[in-house]
This record gives C-alpha cells, sequence and structure tokens, in this order.
C-alpha cells in the first residue's frame, strides 16, 4: 500500500506543505530584508531565493491538495500512446539492431 493511499497521509501531506510555506515565508522575509542581496554578488542570496521558490511552490501544491496530488487523471487520446504504435516502435528497434549487426 503507497504512503499517499494510508489514512492520515492527507494531513501529513498537508502538515509537511505548511511547514515549507512557512521556510519559504521565512526565507522570502530575510530576502527582503537585506539592503542589495545583489551588491556583493554572493552565492548565498540566489541560493536562498532558490530554496524559497521551491518550498513555497511544493508547500502551496503539498498543503492544497494533499494526497490528492497523487490521483491519476484521464488523458485524451491525443495524448496517449496507442499499443499498436508502441508495438511498431519496438519492431522497428528490433529491426535496427539487426541491420547494424
Amino acid at each position: 500500500m503507497p504512503f499517499h493511499e494510508r489514512k492520515y497521509a492527507s494531513l501529513g501531506l498537508r502538515l509537511a506543505g505548511l511547514v515549507l510555506l512557512g521556510v519559504g515565508s521565512l526565507i522570502w522575509r530575510h530576502l527582503f530584508a537585506v539592503p542589495d542581496p545583489t551588491a556583493k554578488l554572493r552565492l548565498l542570496p540566489y541560493l536562498l531565493a532558490l530554496i524559497g521558490m521551491v518550498s513555497t511552490s511544493v508547500g502551496s501544491a503539498l498543503a492544497l491538495l494533499g494526497r490528492h496530488l497523487f490521483d491519476q487523471v484521464d488523458l485524451s487520446p491525443r495524448w496517449t500512446v496507442h499499443a499498436a504504435a508502441r508495438e511498431a516502435r519496438a519492431l522497428s528497434a528490433r529491426s535496427r539492431t539487426r541491420d547494424a549487426q
């Protein structure tokens, strides 16, 4: 049984999302308080901005969706690979390897 299907998975994922949002907000608050983060062209402000962006993005997805983040969705036939196309590709690959030998 995958983790996201367990009973308290949604609550845990949402709490993890809120923690990531908190970490991201602390990082952004620090970056906005610095007078000129690029004045000395240090790596730390850019690294903090990267971590802040990733943590707020992932945190918002986890906090809003919880375990539904892992739900399967139906795709339009236009975007799916048909079995016949898959078999034709495999047959083509096999014939190319035979020709190469």
